[in-house]
């Protein structure tokens, strides 16, 4: 089969590999769509992001395949072991691959798994024309769920555990600090517990006019001050719940106008920032105002998506059902579709370079 093969940062190659061979408790997947995280993108250009140490690792070893831990797909090959997944399913990745053997996972708390592994990151993944997963971490795709929507789910997921982790209840007033697709993302699901109110503020104007259509108050971080208008439309309160959902490089928590700082000045006394973006690097935090407001500042635990929520789902079977039944809507950040695997250097330049190519999420390849 061609796979996409990594020789360093920032070099690749289309080249033919072996097809992957399935062990008991796992599935092969057709890939039908896949899209790179701008994380992956990032580790790819060298930045030493979350993962980079099993990047470089594997790299150390030799060409590897690596990234695509976000895509679509079908079963077309079943272990033995596997009973929850069929030859024909449509599929896509919302899990981690725990060790189920720490103590954590051998308690029952597989996603706190101190050794959890990755697909596209420890082991090959979704760039190549067939991918071996653990059916675990794997969940079915409804039939009104297109492949396009399939292959952006997985982020949809994450998203939907940091509103979860939350604590958010029905009345409060939520605020989303950057209106990329994790940010969009939990405002809507923010919308569906029942918040009185959802403020998103971003600098492109795009997705502030997006997430007026959807409902939300949409601030424009270019042209006001984004702390004082959530004051305002809070009578001085505040929001309930805090969405950081910029991450990247800061250098203040609590003070100057980088988007923690920020979440921190607009949340209410007593109330909760949620860091949804990735902090990559080190910055000055002061506890003193933070205990002072009294503020929770949570990190979302790092749960494998497939989960249980509750006796009746879990959540990679919840994340495609609020999709299925229009509930939450994904497929406007797919915005770019490039054909191929030879298209994946394009692909990683749209995804670091959204601005420059109007493209409000992840470049996606079409593979089938």
């Amino acid at each position: 089969m061609e796979a996409v093969l990594f020789d360093d940062f920032g070099e690749f190659e289309v080249a033919t590999v072996p097809n992957p061979e399935i062990d008991d408790d796992e599935v092969l997947v057709d890939i039908s769509r896949v899209q790179l995280s701008v994380t992956e993108c990032a580790i790819y250009q060298g930045e030493e992001s979350a993962y980079f140490e099993a990047i470089r690792d594997r790299l150390d070893e030799g060409p590897a395949q690596l990234f695509g831990h976000e895509f679509s797909g079908r079963v077309v090959e079943v272990g033995d072991a596997v009973t929850d997944l069929s030859v024909g399913d449509r599929v896509y990745p919302p899990g981690k691959i725990s060790c189920y053997e720490c103590e954590y996972c051998r308690r029952g708390y597989t996603h706190l798994c101190e050794s959890k592994k990755t697909l596209g990151f420890h082991r090959p993944g979704g760039l190549a024309e067939q991918v071996a997963a653990p059916a675990s971490m794997l969940a079915k795709l409804p039939s009104t769920v297109s492949d396009a929507e399939g292959a952006a789910m997985q982020p949809f997921v994450s998203s939907m555990l940091c509103v979860e982790d939350s604590g958010l209840e029905t009345g409060d007033v939520a605020a989303v600090i950057g209106g990329g697709v994790m940010g969009n993302q939990c405002a809507q699901v923010a919308q569906c517990l029942g918040a009185s109110d959802v403020l998103v503020t971003d600098i492109d104007p795009n997705r502030v006019e997006l997430a007026e259509e959807m409902g939300m108050t949409g601030i424009n971080a270019g042209e006001e001050s984004v702390v004082e208008r959530v004051k305002a439309e809070t009578d001085s309160i505040g929001a309930d719940v805090v969405f950081e959902a910029v991450g990247a490089g800061q250098s203040h928590a609590t003070e100057g106008n980088d988007p923690l700082a920020q979440a921190f000045r607009m949340a209410r006394r007593n109330g909760t920032i949620v860091q949804v973006g990735i902090l990559t690097e080190e910055m000055t935090l002061d506890p003193r105002p933070y205990r002072g407001k009294m503020i929770d500042w949570i990190n979302p635990v790092d749960m494998a998506g497939t989960v249980p929520l509750g006796p009746n789902s879990d959540a990679g079977e919840m994340a495609a059902r609020l999709v299925a039944d229009g509930r939450v809507s994904i497929e406007p950040y797919v915005t770019h579709e490039l054909s191929g695997l030879d298209s994946v250097g394009d692909a990683i330049e749209i995804t670091l370079n959204k601005n420059d190519y109007d493209a409000m999420g992840p470049a996606q390849l079409v593979l089938d």
